[in-house]
């Protein structure tokens, strides 16, 4: 028996959309049964990571393992790419722990082991720097450049604008605090 074109081009239609899909829940649910409940639960904690401890820790963390001893020891074990990053996550340590059993609503970890990891990349897009954005209006912009004007060394000139630019903003936020 042979199927018309309009059969074939919708069977070709689901095959194109539904098989991906399917495949991936299929290996989701595979994985779980496989890995039993603390498979479940690193798949968890890696699908749902950004959620559990919000972006901003997201952004510069990735938990690579959790390890459960038999006294009931859990840890888990998450990378970060720099050392100044590992003393941020050692500072939220408590709130990260609180958040995942919260999230599992459970004790899964009472610690985190924190490995510093020098490969992993940062998201280029998202700005995990403390710097001060300068807002300065182009008058106190051009105040600046007057102040600087005679200077030769163009390296010095930057750092002294910058340094201005630094100023003004924190005495404009001083007189925003006192209102």
């Amino acid at each position: 028996m042979m199927k018309n074109k309009r059969e074939m081009n919708l069977i070709s239609e689901e095959r194109r959309t539904h098989d991906l899909q399917s495949a991936s829940k299929t290996v989701l649910s595979l994985a779980k049964k496989l890995l039993g409940k603390n498979g479940f639960v690193e798949i968890d904690l890696l699908s749902e990571w950004r959620e559990i401890v919000g972006d901003d820790v997201a952004s510069y963390s990735f938990p690579k393992q959790l390890i459960k001893n038999k006294n009931k020891d859990s840890c888990l074990v998450v990378e970060v790419p720099s050392g100044a990053f590992a003393l941020e996550l050692q500072l939220k340590e408590k709130n990260i722990v609180a958040r995942v059993n919260t999230f599992f609503g459970d004790f899964i970890i009472n610690r985190i082991k924190i490995v510093q990891n020098s490969q992993m990349t940062l998201p280029k897009d998202e700005d995990v720097g403390n710097e001060q954005k300068t807002l300065v209006t182009v008058d106190e912009e051009n105040y600046i450049s007057k102040l600087i004007d005679g200077l030769d060394n163009k390296e010095l000139q930057e750092s002294l604008a910058n340094l201005g630019r630094f100023v003004i903003c924190a005495n404009k936020e001083e007189k925003n605090d006192e209102i």
